[in-house]
């Protein structure tokens, strides 16, 4: 079975992959870069108004053959408090 490894890029923060892990397809290979995104979001909350989270997937020759990645980003909406808005009530 091939070997993939699967490298995290936290906010420019590098965590390769020295492990690796065999996956049968590409779609198998697909599914577990996503699911370890999702499980990257779940157990930790951004640390501020912007957050860039990535996995890259490496195949055993070293190529980069998949990256997936998810850019949490907050606007606030600023208002002026002394005009009138489509808001306002009369």
């Amino acid at each position: 079975m091939p070997l993939y490894y699967f490298d995290v890029d936290d906010n420019g923060t590098v965590y390769p992959d020295d492990e690796g892990s065999d996956c049968d397809t590409f779609d198998r290979v697909k599914e577990e870069a996503i699911r370890a995104l999702v499980e990257m979001i779940q157990n930790s909350l951004p640390d501020g108004d912007r957050h860039k989270l990535v996995i890259k997937v490496r195949d055993d020759r070293g190529g980069v053959v998949l990256q997936v990645s998810l850019n949490f980003e907050v606007q606030a909406e600023h208002r002026s408090h002394g005009g009138s808005s489509p808001d306002s009530h009369v």
